[in-house]
């Protein structure tokens, strides 16, 4: 867990490139998801959700507070917009919710069916989640002042709706074979890393994954443990209250009855530290593993960048072979053709270097921001879920001092 909480001085030195605050200090930004409505019936419903917004010295706000109503495929249309814009930029775009069909389809079923608590869970954890993820994008002045983004957050109506954010769309099979294109390109055009910086990045990056996939992996053991202990404490309760009922001897059958209520009370305790074990830990892990997966992809985007340089260095070489080639022949019209085509190739390739020397250090500087808020993030969901846990265990603690005289009544009487 120290790994995860190290501070940005321990993150790969760089000594020309400083982190920069992306929020300008005078800015500021309060994003609140109050609340969720359920529209449409049946197999047509969905949920949309209640956005508040609260925002100060921000360019493009024309008020300071806003109040809109969003469904989940606009999270993810916007997302997808945002990623288009910028991740090949080197820019860290946080992943909006996957679209489950899981939970789409008890949505859809239990609307149908009126299980409505089951349908609330869902709708619970899915605002828990976007709110994290807009307030995510709010900690980034270029993205906040996307223009995509200001109106997500401040136009008072639907917005249109993106086709791609469907979870057989057509755009979903094409990305599916894009990644798996990318993987393709990788492996037969590998990158010659002579960036020590980006070499310990990576290596950072995938240590600190497997480190969040083992923690994530424990807490969900933890999470089902207590709820099986629950069930369990639950099921004891009501055994022993039924040996209370038959028991002849008062003082007993008091103590029985008081023990059946110390139980009913600890698995309501032990329900209620699962779920703060789910969402004050797993869901702040969770995110952090999600980060991991863009950081992945944003260092995978300087990968292509340099695959795309090099490529046009190789196809400038030729035809600079080509021209000599021609000259040596004597054929000067055909020379002085390929003589322009070198030139553009040249001005393609020096901007490609360009770019990609760009994309590096916006990079470097995305992921020493990144790191930053990973260390303050972990260490405040930690606070949160040690406080609550501390608050659980005292009336753990009380419930059985409140059986400690009935217990003691029954060993000296």
């Amino acid at each position: 867990m120290s790994d995860l909480l190290q501070s940005n001085d321990e993150q790969p030195a760089d000594d020309e490139e400083r982190t920069e605050d992306n929020v300008s200090e005078t800015s500021s930004s309060e994003i609140f998801i109050r609340g969720y409505e359920k529209r449409g019936e049946g197999i047509n419903a969905y949920y949309v959700y209640k956005i508040e917004t609260k925002v100060s010295n921000i360019p493009g706000y024309t008020k300071s507070h806003f109040d809109v109503w969003r469904r989940f495929s606009d999270f993810l249309g916007l997302r997808e917009k945002l990623v288009a814009k910028y991740q090949h930029k080197g820019i860290i775009v946080p992943l909006a919710p996957e679209k489950s069909i899981s939970a789409l389809t008890k949505t859809k079923l239990n609307a149908t069916n009126g299980e409505e608590s089951t349908t609330s869970d869902v709708a619970d954890k899915r605002s828990r989640q976007l709110e994290r993820f807009v307030r995510r994008i709010a900690c980034h002045q270029r993205l906040m002042t996307d223009c995509d983004v200001r109106d997500f957050l401040s136009f008072d109506g639907p917005l249109p709706k993106a086709s791609f954010t469907s979870s057989l769309s057509g755009s979903s099979m094409k990305k599916m074979f894009k990644s798996f294109g990318d993987v393709l390109s990788k492996l037969a055009f590998p990158m010659d890393e002579n960036d020590r910086w980006f070499e310990q990045a990576n290596s950072q990056v995938e240590e600190l994954d497997e480190m969040l996939i083992r923690l994530n992996t424990a807490i969900d053991n933890l999470v089902g443990v207590r709820r099986e202990l629950s069930s369990s404490d639950d099921l004891l309760s009501k055994a022993l209250s039924m040996l209370a009922s038959c028991e002849e001897n008062t003082a007993l059958a008091r103590t029985l009855s008081k023990l059946a209520e110390t139980h009913e009370n600890l698995a309501i305790a032990e329900r209620h530290e699962a779920e703060q074990d789910s969402q004050q830990l797993a869901e702040p892990i969770q995110e952090q593993l999600q980060l991991t997966s863009v950081l992945k992809e944003v260092f995978y985007e300087r990968v292509k960048s340099w695959q795309n340089w090099q490529s046009q260095q190789q196809n400038l070489t030729k035809k600079r072979e080509i021209k000599t080639r021609l000259d040596l022949a004597g054929k000067s019209e055909k020379a002085a053709q390929y003589n322009e085509e070198v030139k553009e190739c040249e001005n393609k390739a020096d901007q490609m270097e360009k770019d990609f020397l760009t994309m590096s250090r916006v990079i470097r500087e995305e992921y020493n921001r990144y790191c930053k808020n990973r260390c303050e993030d972990i260490k405040a969901a930690l606070v949160s879920y040690l406080e609550s846990l501390i608050e659980s265990e005292e009336k753990v603690l009380e419930y059985w001092e409140r059986l400690a005289p009935e217990a003691k009544g029954i060993i000296t009487g």
